[in-house]
């Protein structure tokens, strides 16, 4: 049965519009397509944007721009969901028109399957309050900084300038410093004009209310460990991490402890940490190279990024493949089915969840006790490659129980160390 949504699609090329359409018609019974702004602005005029469940528009238009499009309908409606379409190089358009309270976007070529996936999201949340609110606004200073980061990877690249090197180098030393100077901190500025605006003693001193104080403690923290993050990251780029050389027994065991030592984000979700067995003396033969205060910090990005994404009641399975030259560590889960992401990460997504700020959803994870700030991964990423290894993600086939079930797998190779081999 086909739900009875109505949909506003502001598109100047006739065949993308009904491109869309198409993608649209298992969730929507009625679509209104116009070409350009003058026509919204009329319905606007006459209080007819509120027949509409969502509204899906480009940004590029014959007559206007997308983002006056949204500033407009923004002054009479709040709440309708608004998705933007737009070119991978109108990074700066997209930056100011989210700003206009805008809840999700596409980047041209647009897939139906996840023009599909965004318009069901948004439509499922259509009773909630769309104001905007200092969460939005976190999530505008995240994308800032993951488009600022592709259009500066793409120059590179296209100039024939990429230094993957230097190019980390320049990346987080400069992203660290901004943020250490307070932007994508947002909710510390608010706090501070809150503060300004309480009770004064006679000599001029403000009197900081309890709850106040909490917040204020609870987000510095916050913004704490994401610098903390990133002084990690920088210590690695620069060669700061001391590296040892230990037998695969004391990574091995490291991988069981931290696991152990996750007992109770296990339970959230009600999942269970599978280990497979290994033989004593191929730990003992073989060697790498490792810091490990940073492979701790890499295990648990690993597991608990596992559990987030994971079905409830499910297994995260910990693999160890021996090779000739090196050894692979795989952590194996079911991804779950409220993410509304399929059953495994879009192939487009595979080369991207290691980047700096990139999110794979919008969701927060407070009882995991994580940054959801988009930069575990990264920090997995690199540490692995500081230590000569490597760490891919990819859509896998389990083929041992009764039915074939699709699951992902984050998989990183290290070398044996040199005096093992």
């Amino acid at each position: 049965m086909i739900t009875q949504h109505k949909l506003l699609i502001v598109e100047d090329d006739p065949t993308t519009a009904l491109l869309y359409q198409g993608a649209l018609r298992s969730i929507a019974s009625e679509f209104v397509v116009y070409s350009g702004i003058k026509p919204v602005l009329f319905l606007l005029e006459n209080d007819g944007i509120g027949e509409f469940d969502l509204i899906v528009t480009d940004l590029k238009l014959p007559d206007g721009t997308g983002a006056e499009l949204v500033r407009e309908i923004r002054k009479k409606n709040s709440q309708i969901p608004i998705l933007v379409i737009t070119s991978e190089s109108d990074s700066v358009s997209i930056i100011e028109v989210m700003k206009e309270n805008v809840q999700d976007y596409l980047i041209k070529p647009v897939l139906p399957k996840e023009l599909l996936k965004k318009v069901e999201y948004h439509l499922s949340k259509r009773s909630l309050d769309y104001k905007t609110s200092i969460l939005e606004k976190e999530k505008i200073i995240s994308l800032e900084k993951l488009l600022d980061w592709y259009s500066f990877k793409n120059r590179s690249l296209e100039a024939g300038e990429f230094n993957a090197k230097e190019l980390h180098k320049n990346l987080f030393h400069v992203l660290r410093a901004s943020l250490s100077q307070g932007a994508g901190f947002g909710i510390l500025v608010q706090i501070i004009d809150i503060i300004k605006g309480m009770k004064q003693t006679e000599t001029g001193d403000y009197i900081l209310e309890k709850e106040i104080l909490s917040i204020l403690e609870e987000n510095a923290n916050y913004s704490k460990k994401v610098l903390n993050t990133f002084a990690e990251i920088e210590n690695i780029i620069f060669g700061r991490v001391p590296e040892e050389e230990i037998p695969l027994s004391l990574f091995w065991n490291e991988l069981k402890s931290v696991a152990n030592d996750l007992e109770s984000q296990t339970k959230i979700k009600n999942h269970k940490i599978l280990i497979s067995d290994v033989s004593k003396n191929q730990l003992e033969n073989h060697s790498i190279l490792w810091n490990r205060e940073y492979f701790q910090k890499l295990f648990r990005e690993l597991l608990i990024n596992a559990m987030k994404f994971s079905l409830d009641s499910s297994s995260i399975l910990v693999l160890l493949e021996w090779k000739s030259d090196s050894i692979s560590l795989s952590v194996i889960n079911v991804v779950g089915s409220d993410l509304k992401i399929g059953e495994g990460i879009p192939n487009e997504y595979l080369d991207l969840v290691f980047e700096p700020f990139f999110r794979l959803t919008k969701n927060l994870y407070e009882r995991y006790e994580t940054l959801d700030f988009g930069i575990g991964l990264s920090f997995v990423k690199e540490t692995v490659q500081k230590f000569g290894g490597t760490i891919r993600v990819s859509n896998i086939l389990d083929h041992l129980g009764e039915n074939v079930e699709p699951k992902v797998e984050f998989k990183l190779t290290l070398p044996y160390s040199s005096s093992a081999k």
